[in-house]
């Protein structure tokens, strides 16, 4: 017998990155437009952006994405009510397909929104360039970049903007737009957690309120999130935390307080455990991208 082999076709493909950003804004940052001749897609993670395509204005809820078309003018802002964070990707593409998706509110379902995590978290481990930094012109390879971090973030964008193609002509794959990211209980735990960000809960108080020995939730947060209970509990916090500092009504001791911190002490110290840097820290890097604009 004799073997035909089939060169596998590509309808969309990513010749090559130019930025990859996570954005976190006060609630009063205004970017005042480009213009470029390469794509960017901007992704609401958390709360409400308002984007500006030519001369059309979009509200981009969180969980929702904008894909912009090449040498169109764009910019972005916040409402002025609420902070937000986003994912900012710029990248060169051939793909005509592309234009199927641009210029569109897009839902992202949970394996999209996986996808844009897996982006960000790989990106972490190739480049050396603040994810932050709104004046990237380059992205620095790390000399000792995880094994193939690149060509992973390559096919992660690709298979996202798949997805989203497939969403936009009716033709996304029913098994995995149906598939659970975490078993019902533990979808019920995490909204929970985050919920009482602004309350003291402990460990105990978790088994008890969902039925569950210690040593399944243990096990549970082990398998399927990564981290210990309380771990994921005091990330909710911080981000809420950032959240309120983006915000800028409430000063470090009122946000201490807020969240039930015993001292402002102990908050800047695991403010600074969970982002590398201290509340003021934070605080400067957010609202000086926002005097540069």
């Amino acid at each position: 017998m004799e073997y035909i082999k089939v060169k596998l076709k590509s309808d969309v493909e990513i010749d090559s990155v130019i930025s990859l950003h996570y954005f976190e804004y006060a609630k009063d940052f205004a970017f005042s437009g480009e213009i470029h001749d390469f794509w960017e897609f901007v992704y609401a993670d958390k709360d409400e952006v308002i984007v500006t395509a030519g001369g059309n204005e979009f509200l981009l809820k969180a969980k929702q994405f904008f894909l912009h078309k090449p040498m169109e003018f764009h910019n972005i802002r916040c409402n002025g009510e609420t902070a937000a964070s986003t994912v900012i990707v710029s990248f060169a593409s051939d793909s005509p397909a592309l234009y199927n998706i641009s210029g569109k509110i897009l839902e992202c379902d949970a394996d999209e929104r996986k996808l844009m995590a897996s982006i960000i978290n790989e990106a972490k481990h190739a480049f050396s360039t603040p994810l932050g930094d709104p004046y990237t012109a380059e992205l620095i390879r790390y000399q000792d970049q995880k094994f193939a971090s690149e060509q992973l973030i390559k096919n992660y964008i690709e298979i996202l903007l798949i997805h989203l193609i497939r969403q936009n002509e009716g033709l996304k794959n029913e098994i995995i737009s149906a598939k659970e990211t975490h078993d019902p209980k533990l979808s019920r735990i995490l909204s929970y957690l985050e919920s009482n960000v602004e309350n003291i809960i402990s460990f105990s108080d978790v088994c008890e309120e969902f039925s569950i020995s210690p040593s399944s939730l243990k096990k549970l947060f082990k398998n399927e999130v990564g981290c210990g209970v309380m771990e994921y509990y005091n990330r909710c916090q911080i981000d809420r935390a950032k959240k309120f500092i983006r915000e800028g009504n409430m000063n470090f001791t009122q946000i201490s307080e807020r969240l039930k911190f015993i001292s402002v002490q102990y908050f800047t110290r695991a403010f600074k455990n969970h982002t590398g840097m201290t509340p003021s820290a934070y605080k400067h890097s957010v609202f000086s991208m926002m005097e540069n604009k």
